[in-house]
């Protein structure tokens, strides 16, 4: 068996762009709407926009979610449906 390191190496990355606690509420609250503006992931976090960005941009990097301007604001979503699957398969986990 040929082992990708690259594949892994990514895998780890995606890994690391799910262990922060801002980061796993951001992905919550965009795995409950299509879509959701910045500046309301800053409203219903209640974090300062530094720190949301910072967050975003490491969901980003990682291909996690993508951003599509209108007008002034990015909005922001997930690119793939699994990532929706595995915080709803966390949540169950924790809450049995």
């Amino acid at each position: 068996m040929v082992v990708d390191e690259n594949k892994y190496e990514y895998m780890a990355e995606i890994f690391k762009a799910f262990a922060d606690p801002t980061r796993l509420m951001i992905l919550r609250l965009l795995s409950e709407n299509d879509s959701m503006c910045v500046c309301n992931i800053i409203d219903e976090l209640k974090k300062p926009q530094p720190t949301i960005s910072h967050h975003l941009n490491i969901l980003k990097k990682s291909g996690i979610i993508k951003a599509r301007k209108e007008g002034t604001w990015n909005h922001y979503y997930i690119v793939n449906s699994k990532v929706k699957d595995i915080i709803s398969t966390i949540d169950e986990m924790i809450n049995k």
